[in-house]
């Protein structure tokens, strides 16, 4: 219990120090024209609705499916962004290679939140630093869809803007402050966001290759995604519209999924 009081006063702590630091400083630099939904520190509406595929790292067939809602939108005249994200996940997994499923389950998984803002933005050397708060809920309607822990994940990201896109590695300590036994979460992770826009602003490419460093069960991986995008406003009258494929892959022994693929949709208003 000490340690569980000692982290949330911590981490509340530091997040009102920054917010309190953020004060008159956020991010709407071009949050009117850009409708892409790729810029992390622009703070406009968001809705996404996304399905992934994942094959598992299983020693028999393993595979998942989830589908996620997610909603993002500003508050604080802009200084802030609010982000949610629920799921719906199906997952049946052979961990023995026996030709039987040991996991066959669907249902509600994990919600989390993030609170976000920008502290630091220089858009002369064309610079920003976000920083915030991910809340993770122990809601999953079967211990196999989700964590098993109540968990907060204080971030930052330097973002460093390019010609035609944006840097922004990212760094999160992530830890479990209520959990079920055997299910403790401490992780670092590690984010190299780099995006590419065309030059008519109409399509992209995102890549985000995560490093995570799971310090309870001992093991290091990472995940690289690859998204193609596309405004859909180049064929239709759709305003602030975009569509995404996003195949990914597993790296390292004990890589949770080999490989997954993701479309989704988004609006941005």
């Amino acid at each position: 219990m000490k340690r569980i009081i000692f982290c949330f006063s911590t981490v509340l702590a530091v997040f009102l120090i920054i917010g309190l630091a953020s004060t008159g400083v956020w991010a709407q630099e071009d949050a009117k024209a850009d409708k892409t939904g790729t810029n992390p520190i622009n703070f406009s509406n968001d809705l996404r609705f996304y399905n992934e595929f994942s094959w598992l790292n299983t020693e028999g067939d393993g595979q998942q499916n989830q589908t996620t809602v997610e909603f993002r939108t500003p508050f604080a005249d802009g200084k802030w962004q609010f982000r949610v994200r629920a799921r719906y996940t199906a997952i049946e997994a052979d961990f023995n290679n026996d030709g039987i499923d040991d996991v066959d389950e669907w249902g509600f998984g994990d919600i989390d939140m993030r609170f976000i803002t920008v502290p630091y933005i220089d858009m002369a050397k064309k610079q920003a630093i976000a920083t915030g708060l991910e809340i993770f809920l122990d809601t999953a309607s079967e211990d196999s869809l989700g964590s098993g822990a109540w968990s907060l994940g204080p971030q930052v990201f330097y973002v460093k803007f390019l010609k035609r896109g944006l840097f922004a590695p990212g760094l999160q300590y992530k830890f479990s402050v209520d959990e079920d036994d055997g299910r403790d979460v401490e992780q670092i992770l590690i984010d190299l966001n780099y995006l590419l826009m065309a030059k008519d602003k109409q399509s992209w490419f995102f890549t985000d290759p995560q490093i995570v460093f799971d310090l309870e069960n001992d093991i290091e991986f990472a995940i690289v995604d690859l998204e193609f995008g596309f405004m859909m406003s180049k064929w239709t009258d759709l305003k602030g519209q975009s569509i995404y494929v996003r195949p990914s892959f597993g790296v390292g022994t004990d890589r949770p999924t080999d490989g997954s693929v993701e479309v989704g949709y988004k609006i941005v208003w």
